[in-house]
């Protein structure tokens, strides 16, 4: 190998080590990247701490109507009391009842309060009932008593087939098989089973 042959192939070496060590930098310098941008990403969430709400006042608004109701229940409401009368004269078995204080002079949709979910401070879901189950269990406990089946079946129709068009104001009443004793959340299904809104505790 000649003089200027020797000088070609060390200047190649030189350029193919120069090539290498800039590709092995240029690597490092983007996995430093990838990893302070993974590390920036990464967010950290805090679980909201769960509060007693159960002694609140609850209201929500859907399409322009409000209600408002206090899970601890009211046996003094007339609608309630009618409702267990109804149930006392078979004995029935009992069930909870929580009115609701509807307003939709504003609203835009029929309401019927169709059900209820509550999530305790201790996480425990609950889910209100169909009060037309409770009802149909009662006239068959009226048995042959005519009486007793007829006026269930007022009551029933009543409260059980309530539909609250706009612009009036009226009480549902939810139903629960057991007392309420504690509520964190509290979300409505004001006009069926697929719109849901939250409700709002307050004093």
């Amino acid at each position: 190998m000649n003089r200027h042959a020797r000088i070609a192939s060390v200047f190649a070496a030189a350029a193919a080590i120069g090539i290498l060590l800039a590709s092995c930098s240029g690597g490092g310098v983007t996995d430093q990247g990838e990893s302070a941008g993974a590390s920036t990403s990464e967010t950290k969430t805090t679980a909201p701490t769960p509060v007693e709400h159960i002694a609140d006042t609850w209201t929500f608004d859907y399409q322009g109507a409000t209600g408002t109701f206090k899970l601890s229940g009211d046996p003094s409401n007339a609608d309630v009391a009618a409702v267990e009368a109804a149930r006392a004269s078979v004995d029935g078995e009992a069930v909870t009842l929580v009115p609701v204080e509807l307003d939709n002079t504003a609203g835009t949709e029929d309401l019927n309060m169709y059900g209820v979910t509550i999530v305790t401070k201790d996480g425990q879901q609950i889910e209100s009932i169909d009060l037309a189950d409770k009802f149909s269990a009662w006239e068959d406990a009226a048995g042959d008593d005519v009486d007793k089946y007829n006026a269930l079946v007022d009551v029933n129709n009543k409260y059980t087939l309530f539909d609250l068009a706009p612009g009036a104001k009226g009480t549902a009443l939810l139903a629960f098989d057991e007392p309420v004793t504690s509520a964190w959340r509290v979300t409505v299904m004001p006009a069926g089973g697929f719109d849901e809104v939250e409700a709002s505790p307050g004093q």
